[in-house]
């Protein structure tokens, strides 16, 4: 695990999903978030005004594969927003994003509500990969017409951030606050400290938060939980590619015993001589013969 010294202090990697969310969703001042948010979505978000619907911590692993550690989050106007960060790209991104936010849409629904109550739902995925094919480091899809543009309804949202894109210095809070999650460097967070007081009291919180006992053990517990899936998906891969190597040793040789049938049987010779000397059954030897 990447640890951030600072001020001769070791800080948790925010990038990890239970530091991110015991930084910005762990407690009940939610300032942090609601300038991350307003930042990201370019609306006027008050962290009184914000309640977090699922502030426990998920258990380390579930069936072998680390579990999802998100933060959802309701604002004033009804809004129902996810936040996910992910560090590896498990190239399912979009159709996970979409499997999610249907669920926030859907969720919604109570007894006797009708569809006009339904409230928009909008993800947020904060990426440390590339995963689009275009310059830009936020990317933001909404349901529209493919022809005009048109679009049909703001119900459902989905963001992606791509951190690797994202510049090295920022110009608005957007930007720093990228850099705050991706950066290791303790002039950068001095650097960000001096940019807003917002900063100052995320890298205050963050020094707490990293001196937590607790999220430092449930943080090695799922990084062991990881590396033993992905150790366990490699043996299974190089097992199943040793497999394969078999296999296809065994129908080289069967091609080669086909080719040798074949070339027997053009020179005359009998079927149960082949098969005493070329090791094939006589069935084999009859369907190779009704070939030629």
């Amino acid at each position: 695990m990447d640890r951030i010294r600072y001020k001769g202090k070791e800080l948790l990697p925010v990038k990890r999903d239970i530091v991110f969310k015991a930084l910005f969703a762990g407690d009940s001042d939610l300032e942090l978030l609601a300038s991350l948010l307003a930042s990201i979505l370019d609306i006027n978000i008050h962290a009184n005004n914000l309640v977090v619907t699922n502030t426990e911590l998920p258990p380390v692993h579930e069936t072998g594969k680390l579990s999802r550690v998100d933060i959802r989050v309701k604002t004033e106007d009804g809004k129902h927003i996810n936040v996910e960060i992910q560090l590896r790209n498990e190239y399912n991104m979009d159709r996970r994003s979409i499997f999610y936010l249907s669920k926030l849409y859907t969720d919604q629904m109570m007894a006797k509500m009708t569809f006009d109550e339904l409230c928009p739902a909008i993800a947020i995925n904060i990426l440390d990969f590339i995963y689009l094919p275009f310059e830009e480091y936020h990317n933001r899809y909404r349901m529209k017409n493919t022809r005009n543009n048109h679009e049909l309804t703001d119900v459902f949202e989905v963001n992606f951030i791509e951190l690797p894109k994202a510049p090295k210095a920022g110009e608005g809070l957007k930007d720093l606050w990228m850099l705050f999650l991706s950066t290791d460097n303790e002039e950068v967070l001095d650097m960000l400290t001096s940019e807003s007081p917002v900063f100052k009291k995320a890298i205050s919180k963050l020094v707490y938060v990293s001196s937590d006992e607790k999220l430092r053990y449930e943080l090695d517990m799922r990084e062991k939980a990881e590396l033993d899936y992905q150790s366990a998906m490699k043996t299974n891969y190089r097992k199943g590619k040793e497999e394969g190597k078999i296999e296809g040793k065994m129908e080289g040789k069967m091609e080669g015993k086909e080719e040798t049938v074949a070339h027997a049987l053009k020179e005359g010779m009998k079927p149960e001589d082949i098969v005493r000397y070329i090791g094939v059954s006589l069935e084999k030897v009859i369907e190779i013969k009704s070939k030629l």
